[in-house]
């Protein structure tokens, strides 16, 4: 179990929560007081200004990306209309896909916001010969135009429910799997079992394979047909990604199996180290908890999960409208999953020809 020991001390001295997660920055006026601004963003112990964008596209494309969790844009003239209360607009677009960092974000902007303006807007007022404490009452704030660029809808159902059933099925998919190929060794049999398909392993994992494969794939047919059309849940984006992602999460999930089961060809073990393997997947799968600030053994767990890349790719399709070509990175992880998957065969084969492998409780 050193998985499961390192992986407990990672969370107990972790932080308790996320710091110096990337941000972009558009900062159009260039003034004395928006530079003062950005600075007092990246002092945040949320946030940190990864990119200073040139335009508003530039700025949207990389939170599409995710490879910032906010964008805040300062527009021109910013210390102008401060200075004659105009009431700028702070345009801020944050992911709010993921619970816990929308919130941190979304909170720590506004504060920084409502702290620096409405001392400044008081004592411009004050100068202008209102008494400080009427000038305090009468401040008005910069209006902070938010576009939320996930979860567009603030149900946190619609894509909780997604994580919820992939964390569901893909407990069963390996498991299922794994107790497919244990039970050879099992009960002794994993030679009948080789002799049936010409000794080739892999018309015997693939013989195993396919009656489940075709079971799960129903069944995500009637859970998606539920979800999606009988309850009415919004999916505003490709339908052929989101398919063939699903079908790679059913083939990376009973691939990963494997490796469970031809570590020492012993079933016990193998499905208690699955188990252990699966049973944390929806707090690792990086939704509510973004991946990118996880201690590495975190993030290093949350790569191994087939569960990480399908979640991703159903989230941009079903909610956010991502284009496809952002989702292929996702598809590859999971074909890359699969084919390390596959390539554990050949352990299982030299396994299952050893005698003293067999008939172990």
């Amino acid at each position: 179990m050193p998985l499961a020991m390192c992986l407990i001390i990672c969370l107990i001295f972790s932080k308790g929560s996320p710091t110096d997660m990337p941000i972009a920055v558009l900062n159009d006026d260039n003034s004395s007081f928006s530079r003062m601004f950005v600075r007092d963003l990246e002092a945040l112990p949320s946030c940190s200004v990864k990119y200073n964008v040139t335009s508003l596209e530039e700025g949207r494309q990389l939170l599409t990306e995710g490879k910032v969790y906010a964008f805040v844009a300062i527009p021109r003239d910013f210390q102008r209309d401060i200075y004659r209360l105009k009431q700028p607009k702070l345009l801020f677009y944050y992911n709010n896909q993921r619970i816990l960092i929308g919130g941190i974000i979304s909170k720590d902007v506004t504060m920084l916001v409502q702290t620096m303006m409405v001392g400044l807007d008081a004592t411009i007022r004050s100068k202008r010969g209102l008494p400080m404490d009427e000038a305090i009452k009468q401040a008005n704030l910069i209006r902070v135009n938010e576009h939320v660029r996930s979860n567009p809808y603030f149900n946190y159902q619609y894509f909780l429910s997604i994580v919820a059933f992939g964390h569901i099925l893909q407990i069963h998919l390996i498991l299922t799997m794994l107790w497919a190929l244990g039970t050879e060794f099992k009960y002794g049999t994993t030679k009948e079992w080789l002799k049936s398909a010409d000794n080739s392993i892999i018309k015997a994992y693939f013989g195993k394979l396919i009656p489940y494969f075709a079971i799960f794939i129903m069944l995500f047919a009637i859970l998606f047909g539920t979800y999606f059309i009988i309850m009415g849940i919004p999916y505003t984006g490709d339908w052929f990604m989101g398919i063939l992602s699903t079908l790679l999460f059913i083939f990376a999930c009973c691939c990963v199996s494997i490796i469970f089961i031809s570590i020492n060809g012993n079933f016990r073990y193998g499905l208690s180290n699955a188990a252990f393997y699966v049973a944390m997947g929806f707090a690792f799968a990086g939704v509510t908890y973004p991946v990118m600030v996880m201690p590495w053994i975190a993030k290093a767990y949350s790569a191994t999960l087939p569960l990480s890349y399908w979640v991703q790719v159903m989230i941009d399709q079903s909610l956010r409208q991502i284009p496809i070509i952002y989702d292929f990175k996702h598809i590859n992880s999971m074909l890359i999953l699969s084919a390390i998957g596959l390539l554990a065969l050949i352990r299982l084969k030299k396994l299952a020809m050893d005698e003293k492998r067999w008939y172990q409780s």
